[in-house]
């Protein structure tokens, strides 16, 4: 049976939820792609040929081709559950069913779809604040934390916007860390999360409102910041812009979850990649709309704003990480910026690579799921999907673009939309 753990999102599809110029607005979007789902329809006919569900939704739908949406209401259980698209046009979409349900498919309330969300767990909750976690019990479930209220005292409505995040390992109420936590200084324990000084909140930062390099001056105006989500049900990668009207050069890029650790039983590989922050004067300059060199996903062996919880020893503080993968040029790396030909003359094909974690110690600690490394010069445009990958065969992925460097240069990373990715 098909995997259906994966799935991708993004701002730009119908009834997705919005990522503003407000605080909280980045819990609100989490909530629904982690936990809740969105773009609820009700389904007017459900029909089945050869093993093929027709669904028709007369007023229009959101789900598009390799989505996973979720059915619920028919009274024919064949018919419900998460189910992936296969096609899809202004008013109907297919899908695959098992055995041979009664067509049309009846229900003694109504027939419903949404976008399925990644099957999380808010664990704990407040005002613009949440801690999300894997269900899978193969997870350690370490909890995101993440805090995006308005930061008191000193901050406002106009000013730059951002959630404090961080790994803990465990909590007894949305405010109160117990265990590990990640990032941490034994020196400064609450720098994550409290004022350190004046116009200086917090540490690691996922920002979705900000302009300049400063957190005390503009926020970037109003309007639907573009995003997108991808993930499973351990690990997702989160790309967002500061403000709105811009695409993949203003996006920052972010992630959270449990990495396929090399380590047996290892209780602590649960990454971290946000934007390293807890300094602010006018000497510090923020690439804007995006992230700045050192910063996200796409630079090999760069550590910053990246962070395990403990090293392999488990025990400890954290150690921080950065990603790798085959060196083509033993020199750093920018992932789609490679220097590769596309498509590679021999095979004349795209080629994808495995994505390993190091830590900072120089210690290979295990593989980053679903994310393959892209050693070609951004061959497709963002959010292309491919399946044209030699030694991927039956496997598509999502080529998702991001900001490096300066507001002007692009980078490319591939993500695994088929699954399983462990």
């Amino acid at each position: 049976m098909a995997d259906l753990t994966v799935k991708y999102l993004n701002s730009g599809m119908t009834g997705a939820p919005q990522i503003s110029n407000n605080w909280g607005d980045l819990v609100t979007m989490l909530d629904a792609c982690l936990v809740n789902g969105f773009a609820l329809k009700a389904i007017d006919t459900l029909t089945c040929v050869d093993g093929v569900a027709t669904a028709t939704i007369s007023a229009g739908h959101a789900y598009r081709p390799e989505q996973v949406v979720e059915i619920a209401g028919a009274d024919q259980p064949e018919y419900n559950g998460e189910v992936r698209v296969i096609a899809a046009t202004a008013t109907s979409f297919t899908f695959a069913v098992t055995g041979t349900p009664v067509s049309p498919a009846t229900s003694a309330t109504s027939i419903s779809a949404k976008v399925a969300p990644l099957g999380w767990e808010k664990a704990f909750a407040g005002t613009s604040k949440a801690a999300y976690r894997s269900k899978n019990p193969q997870s350690p479930q370490n909890l995101l934390l993440i805090d995006d209220s308005i930061k008191t005292p000193g901050y406002t409505t106009t000013w730059a916007k951002w959630a404090n995040v961080g790994i803990v390992e465990d909590l007894t109420d949305i405010d109160t860390i117990v265990g590990a936590q990640a990032p941490f200084d034994p020196n400064n324990p609450t720098q994550n999360w409290t004022q350190v000084q004046a116009n200086q909140w917090g540490w690691y930062k996922w920002y979705h409102a900000r302009q300049t390099g400063y957190e005390i001056y503009g926020d970037g105006s109003g309007g639907s910041r573009n995003w997108v989500l991808v993930g499973d049900d351990r690990l997702f990668f989160l790309f967002v812009t500061n403000a709105a009207g811009y695409g993949w050069y203003g996006r920052n890029s972010y992630c959270f979850g449990d990495i396929t650790s090399f380590k047996p039983g290892d209780n602590y590989a649960t990454v971290l990649c946000a934007d390293d922050l807890y300094w602010s004067n006018n000497n510090h300059y923020i690439s804007y709309p995006g992230q700045y060199n050192g910063y996200g996903l796409s630079s090999s062996l760069d550590f910053t704003g990246k962070v395990l919880l403990r090293n392999h020893t488990q025990l400890g503080n954290p150690v921080r990480w950065g990603v790798t993968s085959l060196n083509t040029n033993n020199g750093q790396q920018i992932c789609g910026r490679g220097p590769m030909p596309f498509p590679n003359g021999p095979d004349y094909s795209l080629w994808l690579l495995p994505t390993y974690v190091r830590q900072e110690d120089g210690h290979m600690r295990g593989l980053m799921p679903g994310m393959l490394w892209m050693p070609q010069d951004r061959p497709y445009s963002d959010l292309t999907i491919v399946d044209n990958v030699v030694g991927q065969t039956g496997r598509k992925f999502l080529l998702v673009r991001t900001q490096y460097s300066s507001e002007t240069e692009g980078a490319q990373i591939a993500f695994d939309i088929t699954g399983p990715w462990r």
